[in-house]
């Protein structure tokens, strides 16, 4: 009894594109990780439905497939969530193409879905040699049942000689494809690590160079204050400035450090409405001496982050906008919300930017005011946004303003029920 091989380079082909050539694909698109690790379900289902619907077909017209390798793959890789979808898909589509062994694949599609259940955790946390050894052994166990129980179900369904072509074909497949992920795996994250040395070059030197300028200024009064015999009132002018030079020193070492380490010790519950007027009173003076009007619409809702983070984030993202409309304008504030999520929207009809300034926004060291300043209010805005495990887009036009879209995710309770848990 013969494979029909052309059948069979298809299902591996399906195999190999969905579980290799989608993931590779993925990690050069600049998406969140849940989206990708959801289009990985995805992908993971289309390749139990390829191999079924252009399945190996016998000499005979008997028909077998390469699922379970997807099957295997998809649970070990994707946990409980695409573990659960695989054994609906494979339960499901096998009903709708009928014929024998729909039964036979209940239980075979429930002792992978079983076997995954128990040993996706372990897996995950071995290292790249144990994990092609341990899903080897998956398969091979998994390739022996199945061809045992098809033994067992249907009396010279296949030869032995098949049996064993078809098990170490699963389990050269399978490791295959596993040593090939983690290879990408190992990429993906020297990647990472490289762009984290790159962002820790250009952080010090961003800071080496913004501290330096207010300490040179503080040791110049300094010692003009112990050199020269100073009327009173001018020596009170000096100190005045060495300190707010110092004070400008300590925001720059404070901005640096809430980008590089954001503590989540102080989460607490907080309404957006009220954070959002508290950040207001603040910035008010500042958009007074602009001439900048402020427009409100806020709504009601919470989130949990920390307090003087999240004020922190507002205050850098409304001067931001304020300091963008030199000749006075208009700072507009709105909420609303989408889905789990409460949106906060922050524009202004200032300068605008270009697409390239768009672009490089919230990169260290980079701004869009010149000498003036030294790019790490927004660095850290992105950063304060980033730990709240939310999102922040822009959206801009030269000469017709910016506007900044906060996405943060909301408690799934109601309002009064987090009021008393705060209290």
């Amino acid at each position: 009894m013969a494979w029909g091989f052309d059948d069979l380079l298809l299902n591996i082909l399906f195999i190999l594109f969905f579980l290799l050539f989608v993931p590779l694909i993925l990690d050069q698109i600049n998406t969140s990780h849940s989206k990708k690790k959801w289009i990985m379900i995805v992908s993971f289902n289309l390749a139990v439905i390829s191999c079924m619907i252009f399945p190996i077909i016998y000499e005979d017209g008997i028909l077998a497939d390469l699922r379970y390798l997807a099957v295997l793959v998809g649970g070990l890789y994707g946990g409980w969530i695409a573990n659960v979808s695989l054994l609906l898909t494979n339960i499901i589509f096998r009903f709708v193409f009928d014929g024998p062994g729909t039964y036979t694949n209940i239980i075979l599609a429930t002792l992978h879905f079983l076997l995954i259940t128990f040993t996706y955790r372990q897996f995950k946390l071995l290292s790249k040699t144990k994990k092609i050894i341990f899903s080897s052994t998956l398969a091979l166990l998994s390739s022996a049942v199945t061809i045992g129980i098809i033994l067992i179900a249907f009396d010279n369904f296949i030869t032995i000689y098949t049996g064993l072509f078809f098990i170490v074909l699963q389990t050269l497949c399978i490791a295959l494809i596993i040593y090939i992920t983690e290879i990408m795996r190992e990429t993906r994250m020297l990647k990472i690590r490289t762009e984290k040395m790159e962002l820790v070059s250009q952080l010090a030197s961003s800071i080496s160079h913004e501290v330096r300028n207010p300490l040179t200024v503080v040791r110049g009064f300094l010692q003009l204050l112990q050199q020269v015999e100073l009327p009173k009132k001018k020596k009170e002018e000096y100190v005045k400035l060495a300190i707010s030079e110092i004070d400008r020193a300590e925001s720059i070492i404070g901005d640096y450090l809430t980008f590089a380490k954001p503590s989540k010790e102080k989460e607490e519950f907080l309404n957006t409405k009220e954070e959002l007027e508290r950040a207001l009173e603040v910035i008010k003076p500042l958009a007074n001496m602009n001439s900048v009007a402020i427009e409100t619409a806020f709504h009601p809702c919470w989130i949990r982050g920390d307090k003087q983070l999240f004020q922190q984030c507002l205050l850098n993202i409304t001067k931001n906008c304020i300091e963008a409309m030199p000749n006075g304008g208009t700072l507009r504030i709105h909420t609303h919300f989408d889905g789990n999520k409460v949106v906060i929207h922050v524009s202004d009809n200032g300068i605008g930017m270009t697409e390239e300034q768009q672009r490089r926004l919230g990169e260290p060291y980079y701004t869009t005011k010149g000498k003036k300043g030294t790019g790490l209010g927004m660095m850290v805005a992105f950063r304060i946004i980033e730990n709240f495990n939310g999102s922040i887009s822009v959206s801009s036009e030269l000469h017709k303003g910016t506007t900044f879209t906060l996405c943060l995710p909301t408690l799934n309770t109601d309002t009064e029920e987090v009021a008393s848990t705060k209290e």
